[in-house]
């Protein structure tokens, strides 16, 4: 009995230790949520920001490009006007030719013989037409004399006719046989480099069968095809910004095309390149155009956008400049061309928004405000 009344005074104390225990707990808690609170408000508060007036537009300027390649001004297939078998090739893959240098020609050895006979017959036939005009001179003065019969003389007439037909005849021969030599040979039809050459000597080849591919490099021009929409918003004659790999150059535009691709529904559209531009026909070259787009809304800097709420992007903005506090605003992307954003959404003209460093903030939070000397461009 005397056991158990000495421990009965001892719960109290111990109920008395842990509660003191608890209540120390909680104001070491209370003191260290306060203490980090004073630690991060002063981050909350006076950061500088930089900000611009929003300024409304009633159109933008998305740009666009189109990718084509590089032609030549003038290139052809050319091949011989006659069949026959090819005696010599003088020209190489490479190799620059003038307006009228001779590149190929055929065995002419048949023609030649008939050349050679059609000489000999025309000799003939003019010796034959002679001397049927000097008959007929002669009898035309003896029918005069009396000594000769009309009849006489109508023969003589007939006689020198037909000589002189078959002059013609064989005349006409020969010169057939001379332009079947001609056509035996092919000539450069201008100035030009040889771009391929199909046929070596000894092939038999038929009429028109591509021998030489022949371009003038001298002038080029870039062939790119558009959607009609953005054709339709060029004007040719004008200079549009073209691009051959890192380089820029500047290209005319020379014609458009009226006909739309069945396949890509696209049309053509040429443009000239600079002579003086590093480039070989073939080479890849892009157009960079800027397409008016009637939208209202605004551009502002990519770094003024963040991440908003269901794929949606919020803003940023401040009541005035010098101490002031942020507020979201929700907005929508219409157009990014990577550096820029052309938004519309809950901003009013005059609204000061926030440019930079929009990860760092919270609706309400306090900052200093100044407008910033960004370039005109990046908001228009």
């Amino acid at each position: 009995m005397s056991s158990s009344s000495s421990q009965r005074p001892n719960q109290p104390l111990l109920l008395g230790l842990v509660g003191g225990c608890v209540v120390l707990l909680m104001v070491l808690m209370m003191f260290s949520g306060n203490g980090r609170a004073q630690q991060e408000n002063p981050a909350l508060v006076e950061q500088t920001v930089n900000v611009l007036p929003v300024k409304y537009q009633n159109t933008f300027a998305k740009r666009y490009r189109a990718m084509g390649r590089v032609e030549s001004t003038s290139q052809a297939m050319v091949g011989f006007e006659r069949a026959g078998r090819v005696a010599d090739v003088l020209v190489e893959d490479g190799q620059r030719v003038n307006r009228g240098d001779l590149l190929a020609r055929l065995d002419t050895k048949r023609i030649d013989a008939q050349l050679l006979e059609a000489q000999a017959a025309l000799e003939l036939a003019t010796a034959e037409a002679r001397l049927a005009s000097i008959s007929e001179k002669r009898v035309v003065s003896l029918v005069r004399s009396k000594l000769e019969s009309p009849q006489r003389l109508d023969e003589a007439k007939e006689a020198n006719n037909i000589a002189q037909a078959r002059l013609a005849q064989i005349q006409a021969q020969l010169d057939t046989l001379t332009l079947e030599l001609e056509k035996s040979t092919i000539l450069a039809p201008y100035t030009a480099d040889i771009v391929a050459r199909v046929v070596d000597a000894g092939a038999v080849v038929n009429i028109g069968q591509p021998i030489f591919e022949i371009a003038n490099n001298a002038t080029l021009s870039a062939r790119i095809a558009l959607p009609p929409e953005v054709a339709g918003t060029l004007q040719i004659g004008d200079l549009y910004d073209l691009r051959i790999g890192e380089a820029a150059v500047r290209g005319q535009l020379l014609t458009i095309g009226s006909q739309r691709n069945l396949r890509t529904r696209t049309v053509d559209t040429v443009f000239s390149v600079n002579a003086n531009a590093v480039t070989l026909v073939g080479d890849l070259i892009a157009v960079d155009l800027a397409i008016e787009l009637n939208q209202f809304g605004v551009w502002v800097p990519i770094s003024a956008l963040a991440n908003g709420v269901r794929g949606m992007w919020n803003v940023y903005v401040v009541g005035n400049e010098g101490a002031t506090q942020v507020a979201t605003r929700a907005v929508e992307i219409i157009y990014s061309d990577g550096e820029r954003a052309f938004i519309t959404g809950a901003l009013q003209d005059g609204d000061l928004l926030v440019i930079g460093g929009t990860h760092r903030f919270v609706a309400r939070q306090n900052v200093n405000a100044r407008v910033s000397d960004i370039a005109p461009n990046i908001t228009q």
